[in-house]
């Protein structure tokens, strides 16, 4: 019977470290498309404002990559407090991680600039580009 329960317990163990490594997969990977969906939003409004012609379309997509930024930053704020849950639930159930970030005990400050800083520099672009043109 115990090595049932520990089988389980060491299941279940395996399944929190897959979805913690899961989160943090799709924190990442999540970021990494919203810059390039920003970088052909900036490549075609570029190339939008260099014709001369077009520039109500330009202010368009500028406003479209504001919004895009906005939502990105809503989406990425919900992702990262979700994704703390999942890390602070390893945290008490595996002790290796727990003593793992024991000696790293520095603020998450990489994953907040991701989080937080890439949009809210999108947005502030995109935001002067439609002042500016």
């Amino acid at each position: 019977m115990a090595d049932d329960g520990e089988a389980q317990r060491l299941a279940e163990d395996a399944r929190l470290w897959g979805h913690m490594l899961h989160e943090n997969s799709l924190l990442f990977s999540g970021n990494n498309l919203f810059l390039v969906g920003q970088s052909l939003f900036a490549v075609a409004y570029t190339t939008l404002l260099a014709s001369g012609e077009h520039l109500t379309a330009a202010r368009l997509l500028a406003a479209f990559g504001l919004l895009m930024a906005l939502t990105c930053m809503f989406v990425c704020h919900r992702q990262f407090h979700y994704y703390r849950v999942v890390q602070n639930r390893a945290h008490h159930r595996l002790p290796e991680f727990a003593a793992t970030r024991a000696t790293w005990a520095r603020k998450p400050i990489a994953l907040l600039l991701i989080t937080y800083g890439l949009p809210l520099m999108a947005a502030i672009l995109w935001v002067s580009l439609l002042f500016v043109t």
